[in-house]
């Protein structure tokens, strides 16, 4: 019996420590408004403030580009061996992950000027 009085106790005490914090919130809103009241206009300069301030994120948000997705290194060293490769032929096709490139260059060593990107309007699917 004695361990079922403690078990409540402690589950008690544990519970009514959040509500100290709720209070903390309701005296922080106090001192923003002492007297506990707004009057309609300023409650409506406070929801156009938070909209103006919304409408500035989105729009920050939508002039930035994306980040770009991390590379695998098995990509990146996928594409560097099809470009080193010494079989390459004038007029060879590779993928790499950059997109399509030809081969224009000679079967000496490949720069990167050797390849010409082929627009993607020409990929079929």
């Amino acid at each position: 019996m004695a361990f079922w009085i403690a078990v409540l106790v402690v589950t008690g005490l544990l519970t009514a420590g959040p509500w100290r914090c709720f209070a903390q919130d309701a005296t922080q809103n106090l001192q923003d408004d002492p007297d506990g009241s707004l009057t309609r206009e300023q409650w409506q300069q406070r929801v156009d403030a938070a909209r103006r301030r919304s409408a500035d994120f989105i729009a920050n948000a939508r002039t930035q580009p994306p980040p770009p997705p991390p590379s695998d290194p098995r990509e990146t060293e996928a594409s560097d061996r099809v470009v080193n490769d010494p079989t390459l032929r004038h007029g060879d096709i590779v993928a790499t992950d950059r997109g399509f490139f030809v081969f224009v260059g000679r079967d000496e060593e490949h720069q990167s000027s050797d390849f010409m990107p082929i627009p993607k309007r020409r990929i079929r699917r």
